[in-house]
Parts: C-alpha cells; structure tokens; sequence
C-alpha cells in the first residue's frame, strides 16, 4: 500500500508534462469534401489542444494545476497561453520558445468520427529542464511511453519516492507493436489508465476485462476505459474489481469526443485525491467525460462543477433518470447547486 507523503503541504494538486497544440476544430460538414472541392462547415473553434486538454480538465474541477509545456511566441502560442492561463493553470513551469512554431492540428468532425492533420517539430526545451525545480505535487499526470523514454522520468522517479502518487496514460501506438517494455515503468505509479486498445495491445488479451486483471499484476489500480461499455477497474490490493456504466449520451447531443479521455483522467483523479473509493471514482469519470463529449474541442469542452451540477439538477424522477439518481445520489453530499463552484479535493491523501 503507497500512501501520499504530506498532502497538506503540497503547493500543487497536480503536474501535467506533455504537447501543447493549437486545435482548429471544424464540424457540420454535409459530406467530406473531394480533391479540389471546398465546402463549409456549420461550426469551427479553436481551443489549445493537446495536454491543455488535461489540463483545463483538472483545472476546472478545482485541481491546482501545474503544466511543464512549451509554445512558440507566435499567434498560437499567444492565443493558448492565455486561454491557459485563464482557466487557472499555473504556467510557472512552461516556457515560450523564440523562433519555435506551436504545434498545430486541424480536426473535421464528420458521421460521428473526425480526421485531423497535425503539424509538429521538436520542442526546443526538453521537458527535464522545465522541470528542475519544480515541487513534488500531491499527483503526477504522465505518459508512460514517454517516461519509458526518459523524458521527465528522472524527476518523476524521484516525486514518486516522495510521496507523489504518479497516474499514467498512454497513447496509440502506430506501429501496432505495443512494446511490452513501457509496463516496467508501473512500478513507479499509482494507477494507470489506458483505454481497452491500448490495455489490449499492451496486456495480449482480446478483452477489456481480461486486460485490466493482467494488467493489475504490475500497478496498484488499473483502469481500463472502453467507451459506450464503461470501464473495468481493479485494485491490486484488495482484489476489488468493477465495472462501471457508461452514461449515455443521445446522438444528437454528441458534438465532439475529442480530450473524452483526458476528462475522464482528471475527473477520477479529482475523486482519488479526495479519498473516495473506487467504484464512486469511476462514476465521476464517467459522467464527466459523457458531459465532455456534448462540447466543441477537448479543452472548452471540459466540464467543471457547474455543469456537473446542472445535469444533476436536471435528471427527472422515471426511467433512466432514476436510476442515475440512484447512481449518483453521492452528489448530493457535494452540496451542489445551480451557481456551483469547485468543491476541494478532500486533503486525506490517496491510499492505493
């Protein structure tokens, strides 16, 4: 059993390391257009991308939020610093790279699915330097490829021995080789939280349930996320295992997946760091991410309490909404309301 050293003195809920993008998302295409047509889309934003996915996520559910990121001094990297910074992210750890252009992808969205096209260099600052001197948080948001790299992991390893629980993702691998050797770095983290490719591709297993219980021999919480079938989690100590319900999500109120994933990470995050048990995190991830799927972009999509709160308030007393009541009656003990704003994260720290 790990334990979070001093939850209480931590400056920081949560460090975020990772991309930061430039999203120009489009959407409301009547068809994809054909070589040399030009259409027009109904709706477009642009929001930062990327790990500013997660960050905003956690942000808005009240995490103090930390991100280790570079961005160019152009429009884009303007235009997602300040979008950042005005969600709340601290910044302090990020840098503004001269000469450097911010990473830029455009997404359409289109019959339920969306194709992007991204460009990207490397960053000129690597992410170890952004981190020296950076406090140990109460938590630690990394990639695990990435870790298994070496970017970031020294400063990891040691937060983790400091009492910092670190919760890893992981990305699609395109290779489709799925490189086994990245689990060693579980030994290091709290929870991991692939969704069913990834812990499919990774575990050899051609089922979400089978993978999270493979998995779980090397991380004290494994979650594994498997869209409109929910999520399998279990606990390696306990030999506590759960399924979770998706919270549907009717077609015609879905806009864009984008960052789905990302909410989800912060909002299980959110409710390990206040102490709940397993099976309640996994409720608040997935009603989060169903909300974060009704937004345009993955960044401005993130729910925070508010939106939380009015799709509480909202539920009738029949039918499926009553049995989300049943489901989610522990959000009465937030105190939620119409003008709701973040509750803190519950300082006990996080047993795992």
């Amino acid at each position: 059993m790990r334990r979070m050293a001093h939850p209480d003195s931590s400056p920081t809920d949560v460090v975020l390391t990772g991309t930061v993008f430039w999203d120009l998302v489009m959407t409301g295409l009547p068809r994809l257009p054909a070589n040399g047509e030009e259409i027009r889309a109904d709706r477009m934003a642009t929001a930062p991308g990327g790990v500013a996915n997660l960050a905003v996520a956690a942000a808005r559910l009240g995490l103090r939020t930390s991100l280790a990121a570079t961005v160019g001094r152009d429009m884009a990297g303007r235009f997602c610093w300040s979008a950042l910074a005005a969600e709340g992210v601290d910044l302090s750890a990020s840098r503004v790279c001269e000469g450097w252009t911010t990473p830029l992808t455009v997404s359409v969205a289109h019959s339920g699915d969306r194709r992007m096209v991204t460009h990207e260099t490397p960053p000129p600052v690597r992410i170890d330097e952004l981190l020296t001197g950076v406090p140990h948080p109460r938590a630690a948001l990394v990639d695990l490829a990435q870790l298994h790299s070496g970017i970031g992991a020294g400063w990891t390893r040691a937060a983790a021995g400091d009492g910092t629980a670190v919760i890893a993702d992981i990305g699609f691998d395109e290779t489709g080789r799925w490189d086994t050797g990245v689990l060693d770095e579980l030994g290091y983290c709290a929870a991991f939280l692939p969704n069913a490719v990834e812990a499919m591709g990774l575990s050899r297993r051609d089922a979400s349930r089978e993978a999270a219980r493979a998995l779980a021999d090397r991380v004290p919480v494994v979650v594994v996320t498997d869209g409109l079938a929910g999520a399998w989690a279990v606990d390696s100590d306990t030999g506590e295992e759960i399924h979770a319900e998706a919270v549907s999500v009717p077609a015609d109120e879905v806009v864009d997946a984008t960052g789905a994933g990302d909410v989800f990470d912060a909002a299980f995050t959110w409710a390990a760091l206040s102490g709940w048990p397993l099976a309640r995190r996994l409720d608040l991830a997935c009603l989060a991410s169903s909300l974060a799927v009704r937004g345009l972009t993955g960044s401005m999509g993130a729910p925070g309490w508010a939106e939380i709160s009015a799709w509480w308030l909202g539920l009738g007393e029949s039918g499926e909404d009553a049995e989300l009541r049943r489901r989610y009656g522990f959000l009465d003990d937030l105190g939620l309301d119409a003008g709701a704003v973040a509750p803190a994260p519950v300082s006990i720290g996080w047993d795992v």
